[in-house]
This record gives structure tokens, C-alpha cells and sequence, in this order.
């Protein structure tokens, strides 16, 4: 098994890139999916984040309130180093589990925002990164567009991220997503038929 990281900026098209590679045969573990199982009411992160930050980030039913949560932790750089240090070991252990269901054959890309940021652990699984590119202006169009984050939000969330030139500097595959889908579905085959010939 190969195992890749796939990331970019917020608004970038991993996801969208995600799905195409799923289509061409790959097998996916979705980080930020990862990320809401292991906060579900009953899991030890959630009673962890609980404490941290306190029962105001959480619902009347006890679930996680992530927007409330995302204001507190993308504002003060302690509180997200501190919800990292919560979440980031489960995550990777949830991943480790879901790679070793898929199989010891194929290739599998962790789709995850802060795989370069959060050069530790779950770089030791990968056998190379894959970064999305697309300019600022039209991932913010395509974020505040379709709903997702507003404006501030997305500016916010920006600015809490390595900049895009120096996450493409440390990339394996760069993946440009700057033009239609017809565009990106043949840069995602290009990249599908690199990692195939690269493969022992």
C-alpha cells in the first residue's frame, strides 16, 4: 500500500480531487471526517475538549458546537495548540486503523488541511504529499459562494494556514486546480498514471 497525503488550502479542491482519485481506484480516509468521529458524545476527545475549553462549546444534546469551538481555536494561537494536542493523536491513531482495514495493495491518500503544518506523525505513514493549488481570490469566491465559511471567516482561517508558496515548496505532486473540471480531472490523471509508474 502507498500512502499519500493530499492537502491544500481552505477552498483549494482537495476534496473535489479526492473524489476523482477515488473514482480512478484509490482508497481515501477523509482527516477532517476523522476529526468529527472521534468528538462524538461518548468519545474521550469530546470530555477532553470539554474541559479545556468549557460546556459552551458544546449543544444542548452534548454534541460538539464546532462553530463555537472554531471561533475560540482559529482566534488564539494557545487555545489551537491546545485542541491540537487533544485531537491530533486520536485522529492519527483513527487513520492508522482505517489504512490497516484497506489492505496491504493499492494507494490510499489521507486527505487532511495541515498535513504540511503538522509535520510529526502522520508524516511518518506517507510516502509522498500531494498539495492542491488554487489562487486566494477564487478559493475564497468558492467557499463564500457555496455557503461554507463567510468572509471574515475565511480570512481568519487564512491566515492560520502556511501560505500556499510555501506549501507547494515542500509538495511531492503539485495538483493546479485554477480552471474548469475537465482541466482538474486531467491533471488528477496525470498524477494517477505518475504514482502508478512510479510503483515497484
Amino acid at each position: 500500500m502507498k500512502i499519500y497525503g493530499l492537502t491544500g488550502n481552505i477552498g483549494s479542491g482537495k476534496s473535489t480531487v479526492a473524489r476523482m482519485l477515488r473514482e480512478l481506484g484509490a482508497f481515501t480516509v477523509d482527516a477532517d471526517e476523522v476529526s468529527r468521529e472521534i468528538v462524538r458524545p461518548g468519545e474521550p476527545a469530546l470530555d477532553a475538549i470539554a474541559a479545556r475549553f468549557g460546556r459552551g462549546v458544546l449543544r444542548p444534546d452534548g454534541s460538539l458546537n464546532r462553530e463555537k469551538l472554531a471561533g475560540v481555536a482559529f482566534s488564539d494561537d494557545r487555545a489551537r495548540e491546545d485542541l491540537n494536542a487533544i485531537t491530533h493523536p486520536r485522529i492519527l491513531e483513527r487513520i492508522r486503523e482505517k489504512i490497516s482495514e484497506m489492505g496491504k495493495d493499492g494507494t490510499a491518500f489521507v486527505e487532511a488541511a495541515l498535513i504540511v503544518e503538522n509535520d510529526g506523525a502522520l508524516a511518518e505513514l506517507l510516502d509522498g504529499i500531494v498539495v492542491v493549488t488554487c489562487p486566494p481570490e477564487i478559493r475564497r469566491l468558492r467557499t463564500v459562494e457555496r455557503g461554507d465559511v463567510t468572509a471574515e471567516q475565511f480570512r481568519v482561517r487564512s491566515e492560520a494556514q502556511m501560505s500556499e508558496d510555501e506549501k507547494s515548496s515542500r509538495a511531492d505532486f503539485l495538483v493546479k486546480n485554477d480552471s474548469d473540471m475537465e482541466s482538474l480531472r486531467a491533471r488528477v490523471l496525470a498524477l494517477w498514471k505518475e504514482l502508478a509508474a512510479s510503483k515497484p
